[in-house]
């Protein structure tokens, strides 16, 4: 083996065996989030929120699920588009404050400039995830207001 190889052959083993970071983790449950509301799949979406969920408005798991289930019969098709405004980690990385805008509409979109042009309800959401027991992040607590196309920008 050419020293080349070698030292290619260490340098991609290295990279294969490190664990995601915590921002990738977490931007995956937002994934997961917006296509288990994309699907309007309740029980999917209630799987990423924690057992132990509370937020300033006394909502719990089950509050959450009568808000989503409410959203899901007034809207036949949702398509979510979602932007990470910032992840702030915890020290040690085991919880994280998370800012997110979402556009939640009728229709697939792909680009912000889209947004222009459709009916959508948009949110600025402020949402506390963790690191549970298990290993999986999930939601902790959310607070959400009304946004506009600017918060998009």
């Amino acid at each position: 083996m050419t020293r080349f190889a070698l030292v290619a052959a260490l340098i991609l083993a290295g990279c294969a065996d490190e664990p995601p970071s915590p921002e990738r983790e977490i931007a995956a449950l937002l994934d997961q989030f917006r296509a288990a509301a994309s699907e309007r799949d309740v029980g999917a979406v209630l799987e990423l929120v924690s057992e132990d969920y509370a937020d300033s408005a006394g909502r719990d798991k089950n509050a959450i699920k009568a808000v989503v289930l409410r959203y899901f019969m007034g809207h036949e098709a949702i398509h979510v588009f979602h932007q990470v405004r910032g992840i702030e980690l915890a020290d040690p990385p085991q919880a994280a404050h998370v800012r997110v805008s979402a556009a939640l509409t009728g229709a697939p979109v792909v680009e912000v400039g889209e947004l222009e042009t459709l009916n959508a309800d948009l949110f600025k959401f402020e949402v506390t995830v963790a690191r549970e027991g298990d290993g999986a992040w999930r939601i902790r607590s959310a607070r959400w207001s009304r946004a506009s196309i600017v918060d998009f920008l």
